[in-house]
């Protein structure tokens, strides 16, 4: 069961009042999860908003006011986020999402290293989302859609190639963060040196790893063996 408790935002730029809402719990069915730690959960929390006053982006903790029972926020609107945004539609929506995440880290929107983490990982997923699923040959039912396959396929690729060096700069500051902050995931720190084509890094990193050795850490290995960067599904 989903459930929801109502708040009232301000925003730190132009003071706006915002009704909405904060996440308390969610039921999972079923999740896809990825090597970079992505997944198919729709009920997450935000962490980022935007106003929709002055249009400008801001931490919903900064914003987030006491609960107050005499608020009046009858009439107020609610605050919107990346997926409203007008270009969120565009063909080229993948390319401007990245964007937006390099944009704000560029302009310092990050001011501590929890929220840098945060910033990279979405900036992460939003590169690696260019090829996360896609199709293969065998999935082709005729001619034309096996056409269209190889089309897609290539146009992502040549897409992701273009964002790869991006990628790797940022994955070389998410290491050093989750090194830094002393407790690493040992098996996720090895995916991101795989995924930064570091694989005798990434085998030195799995051979320590001393957890659960799961479906996550066999798909890896073998990715790593095979020499394989690309972002995977584990489970």
């Amino acid at each position: 069961m989903t459930t929801f408790h109502p708040i009232v935002l301000k925003c730190p730029q132009c003071g706006g009042l915002m009704n909405d809402y904060e996440l308390m719990s969610y039921t999972i069915h079923h999740a896809t999860v990825y090597s970079d730690g992505n997944s198919n959960q729709h009920h997450r929390g935000k962490e980022i908003s935007i106003c929709a006053v002055c249009h400008l982006p801001f931490w919903r903790k900064d914003a987030t006011l006491p609960e107050d029972p005499d608020w009046d926020t009858e009439g107020l609107g609610g605050p919107i986020d990346i997926y409203d945004l007008p270009w969120y539609f565009d063909e080229n929506v993948q390319e401007l999402t990245i964007e937006y995440y390099k944009d704000l880290l560029d302009n310092d929107f990050a001011y501590d290293d929890e929220k840098e983490i945060y910033l990279r990982t979405k900036l992460w997923w939003s590169i690696n989302n260019i090829v996360r699923n896609l199709s293969t040959w065998r999935s082709a039912r005729n001619m034309r859609q096996l056409r269209g396959i190889i089309k897609h396929r290539k146009k992502s690729l040549q897409l992701y190639s273009k964002y790869k060096p991006l990628l790797d700069e940022n994955l070389d500051r998410l290491i050093f963060l989750n090194i830094k902050s002393s407790e690493a995931d040992l098996l996720f720190l090895a995916n991101m040196y795989r995924e930064k084509d570091d694989f005798k890094k990434a085998q030195d990193i799995l051979s320590k790893f001393s957890g659960k050795k799961g479906k996550a850490y066999h798909k890896i290995k073998r990715k790593i063996r095979q020499k394989f960067s690309r972002v995977i599904q584990t489970s």
